[in-house]
């Protein structure tokens, strides 16, 4: 099968959502002065996760700010 240029595969949506949420958990584990495991296990339990990686979504496209914002909201939410 080939693929054209403007196509993105889900292999490098994955990717790139990889790298989004590692740069945003990296700022908010050293922020909430926790471990990093410790914010991807939380993280990892979040509706903002599922959104992440359901590509429709199109949040993989976005930023580690904007992607923190969505999480902090829904923190908000449920406290």
């Amino acid at each position: 099968m080939e693929t054209s240029v403007n196509t993105v595969t889900n292999e490098r949506k994955e990717a790139t959502a990889i790298t989004v949420m590692r740069c945003m958990l990296i700022s908010y584990s050293e922020e909430k002065h926790i471990s990093f495991e410790q914010a991807l296990l939380d993280f990892s339990k979040s509706r903002t996760y599922e959104a992440l990686f359901d590509f429709d979504t199109e949040i993989w496209k976005e930023g580690p700010d904007y992607l923190r914002d969505l999480y902090d909201e829904e923190c908000s939410k449920s406290a």
